[in-house]
Order: C-alpha cells, then sequence, then structure tokens
C-alpha cells in the first residue's frame, strides 16, 4: 500500500470541487438565457440538461464495458451492475429534455407527465403548492389529486411563478414555497446546487 501525502487529498478533492461548481454554475445559468417574448411561456429544459444526462449515460456505460473488456481482480459482476446503474440513473434526464414541455398560460398549465401523457391543470383547481428542495421541483396538486411536478431546471420559470401566484388560491401555498415562487418570479430561481 502507497502512502499518499496529505496535500494530494486536499488537490484531489479541491479539483473536484472546482469542477463540480463549474459545471453546476454552467447548468444554472443555462435555464437563464434570454429567449424571444413568444416563448416566454414555454417551460423546456436547456440543451445542457441533454448534454450532462447524454456523457453521465456515456461515461457509466463506457465504464461498465471498458471494465469488462479490460478484466482485473477488482471487476465482478456487482461493479458492472454499479456502473450500468449510475448509466440508467441518467436517462430520466435524457427522457425529461424530450418529454418535460409544459406550456403556461392565464388559464393554467398544459404538461406532459414523465411517461409522455398530455395534462391539463387549471390554476383555480390548485389545492396546494409546494417546493420540494431535494428533488428540486415544484409541485403542484389539484383538488382532485393530480399531481405535477415543474423541475427548477427548465427555462421559463419565472413565467409559471408569475402566473401561478396571480391564479392560484391564496391559501393552497405554504409560507416557504410561497417565499420561493415570489424570488423566482422576480428572476431568482432555487439554486441547482445542494
Amino acid at each position: 500500500m502507497t502512502h499518499r501525502p496529505w496535500w494530494s487529498y486536499v488537490v484531489q478533492w479541491g479539483l473536484w470541487l472546482v469542477v463540480m461548481a463549474l459545471v453546476m454554475g454552467w447548468l444554472a445559468r443555462s435555464r437563464q438565457r434570454p429567449r424571444p417574448a413568444s416563448r416566454e411561456c414555454e417551460l423546456v429544459h436547456p440543451p445542457s440538461t441533454l448534454i450532462m444526462g447524454l456523457v453521465c449515460f456515456g461515461l457509466f456505460a463506457g465504464m461498465a464495458i471498458l471494465s469488462n473488456v479490460y478484466r482485473n481482480k477488482t471487476t465482478t459482476w456487482w461493479t458492472t451492475a454499479i456502473f450500468v446503474g449510475f448509466a440508467l440513473l441518467s436517462v430520466p434526464m435524457i427522457t425529461d429534455y424530450f418529454i418535460g414541455r409544459h406550456r403556461v398560460s392565464e388559464d393554467g398549465l398544459a404538461y406532459r407527465n414523465f411517461f409522455g401523457a398530455s395534462k391539463y391543470l387549471s390554476w383555480r383547481d390548485v389545492k396546494s403548492v409546494r417546493y420540494a428542495t431535494t428533488m428540486k421541483w415544484f409541485r403542484l396538486e389539484t383538488q382532485s389529486g393530480e399531481v405535477a411536478r415543474i423541475s427548477v431546471m427548465v427555462m421559463g420559470l419565472p413565467a409559471f411563478a408569475r402566473l401561478l401566484l396571480a391564479h392560484a388560491p391564496a391559501e393552497a401555498f405554504d409560507a416557504s414555497s410561497r417565499d420561493v415562487i415570489r424570488a423566482t418570479a422576480n428572476g431568482k430561481p432555487p439554486s441547482v446546487w445542494g
């Protein structure tokens, strides 16, 4: 076993932290790119979502393949399964880039769920509005129990937040979610980091 100096760990993890901060900053900036006024009411993922999904899928699928082509003593069925599992975790990100297209209006939200089914939610039917900090999405529930989840990664969040605040019943919001939605309406959407 080789002994590494303490500073090599600091450099290794410091470099990882810097790279992650740069990537997350890029992701956050990409959702706030200026868009034509005609597309302001469309909630769509920026191209960076697709790029990250494809890079993660390629990286982990490639690692699964390479670990079996160039076998060594650490190659086992479960290391391959872990790499394949991480590759499969990026599939929802890629899928949502193509399926997750929503449209807001004065009346409500036309959206598509994860399986591609088109749905419509009227603002006046909203029973509950919550912001899920860990999942990074807005969760809207109607009187009938229908649930729409809007990712903080989509472009067009300020228009969504303004219309939601203007037309959804006031009692549907809890205090912390209302604060997040107000900030989003003012052009300060939630962080994509942590």
